[in-house]
Parts: structure tokens; C-alpha cells; sequence
């Protein structure tokens, strides 16, 4: 890799809106990774509860309170492929219990080889995580829930 290319990438990168990108090219890795004072915005957060449908043993027919998490969907921005961690040799950036703080990494969303960060929308507990990793995601498909 010339050194034109690489002024070439590093200017396709920092025109972008991706917060990540990893290239590899023959012996040369390049990793970029973008730092921004309040981290990518992600504006397609909602706010839900989820029922959980009471469990029933055979001996005992009563009916149980339903059990109700609340908190906010974190939705994916973008259509591509869901990562947990940073690589294969790295821990999850979450699991479910995480307390998080608002702009906390959460995940990395592959679309065509280029790597976004996905963010914490508020401060919160991770209550439920809807995919699983290398998992191909829609735009707006939950992917966290983040309760109080």
C-alpha cells in the first residue's frame, strides 16, 4: 500500500459517517476509529415494555403476576452484520446485567466492510440482548433493551 492510498482512505474515512474501519491489504493493517466528544448519535431509540408470560408448573394452576421489564429499545441504524465484541479474541462489549453509561459502545454493525459503532442512548442496566453475534440485522431491528 502506497502512501497516496493511504491519504486517499484516510480522506474517504473522515468525509464518512462511520465511526470504525479495519483494512487489511497483503502485509498492512490499518485500523481508524473516530472519537467524537458525544459519540454517534442514535436517534432510533424507543421506549417499550416487555411481558413476560407467567411460568406454570403442573401442580399449581394459579395464575402469577406478569412479570414486566421496562426500558428502551436500542434499534439498529443500518442494515449489516451484528458484532458483540471488538474481535473473536476480545470479550462482548455487553451482556445482559452490564450497567452502561449513555454513549457507551454496545456493539459493531458490519455493512460493507465498514465497521459503525452502535452507543448506549442513556444510562441504564442491559435487561435484553435480541441478536446474537455475526447475527445479519435489519434497519430497526431491536438489539438491546436498556432499562433502569
Amino acid at each position: 500500500m502506497e502512501l497516496k492510498d493511504v491519504k486517499e482512505l484516510l480522506k474517504a474515512f473522515d468525509e464518512s459517517e462511520s465511526s470504525y474501519l479495519s483494512v487489511e491489504i497483503d502485509n498492512t493493517k490499518i485500523k481508524l476509529k473516530k472519537y467524537c466528544e458525544q459519540g454517534p448519535v442514535v436517534e432510533n431509540a424507543t421506549r417499550v415494555v416487555e411481558q413476560i408470560p407467567p411460568a406454570h408448573n403442573n401442580d399449581n394452576v394459579e395464575n402469577s403476576p406478569e412479570i414486566q421489564i421496562d426500558g428502551e429499545q436500542v434499534l439498529a441504524p443500518l442494515v449489516g452484520v451484528f458484532y458483540a465484541a471488538p474481535s473473536p479474541e476480545e470479550d462482548a462489549y455487553v451482556q445482559v446485567g452490564d450497567s452502561v453509561k449513555k454513549g457507551q459502545v454496545l456493539c459493531l454493525i458490519e455493512a460493507m466492510k465498514m465497521m459503525s459503532e452502535i452507543t448506549a442512548p442513556k444510562d441504564g442496566v442491559i435487561k435484553k440482548i435480541f441478536v446474537k453475534n455475526q447475527d445479519v440485522v435489519e434497519f430497526e431491528q431491536p438489539l438491546f433493551l436498556i432499562g433502569d
